[in-house]
């Protein structure tokens, strides 16, 4: 019996770790040709095995793409550092806010950079551009599960500031919220599109800093 246990384990661990080069092959091939044009044989022969791997694995590229979705919004959305317990200030929620904006955009500007970290960031804005666009419902609710959640965690930290009176009250929290996101969002994709707009991009990032700050209570 724990023979058995043993064998499977190592089983699970040698699919996981085929299925991890997998994903990483698929965002490089995503950065350097596009989606669309990337099959799962390519990103078969990518990862170092044969063509039917991925196929075996994911069945089809939409269920690959979601499960990068998927992990992308666990690790590089920053989500986390948007959480504001109930009671928090609004100092707290305001400097988190304004911590997301920059640790967010130090993860875009990478795009362009020559390591690993830096095709995924592409590779994954590949697949962002390529789910906002898709008729693959999976993929398009990911997606919206993605953008709901940094929508309504940058509303839940507006709306304590504006109801601390940090913010002006007339403040559409859940409005800003959007506009913020999409922002970001926008202004990756032009980086992406444009790597010699980035001084452009980069004032149009202060200046999105700079709104956000207009909308603070004078004093």
């Amino acid at each position: 019996m724990p023979q058995r246990q043993l064998t499977s384990r190592t089983q699970a661990e040698r699919t996981e770790a085929a299925k991890s080069r997998i994903r990483v092959a698929a965002l490089e091939l995503f950065a350097l040709q596009g989606y669309e044009p990337t099959t799962l044989a390519d990103i078969s022969l990518r990862a170092g095995y044969s063509r039917a791997l991925a196929q075996y694995h994911y069945g089809d590229k939409s269920v690959l793409a979601v499960e990068l979705l998927e992990a992308r919004m666990r690790r590089d959305l920053h989500a986390e550092m948007l959480i504001c317990p109930p009671g928090s200030p609004a100092a707290t929620a305001w400097a988190r806010l304004m911590d997301h904006l920059d640790a967010s955009w130090e993860h875009y500007r990478q795009i362009h950079g020559e390591g690993h970290a830096s095709i995924r960031a592409r590779g994954e804005l590949v697949l962002q551009q390529a789910a906002s666009t898709a008729s693959d419902t999976m993929m398009a609710e990911k997606l919206n599960a993605m953008t709901g959640i940094l929508v309504s965690r940058v509303a839940h930290a507006l709306e304590i500031c504006r109801e601390s009176g940090f913010l002006r009250q007339e403040v559409n929290a859940q409005a800003v919220a959007v506009l913020y996101v999409h922002a970001i969002w926008g202004l990756a994709s032009a980086l992406f599109a444009n790597p010699r707009g980035e001084p452009q991009i980069v004032a149009a990032v202060v200046a999105l800093r700079q709104m956000l700050e207009n909308l603070r209570v004078a004093g």
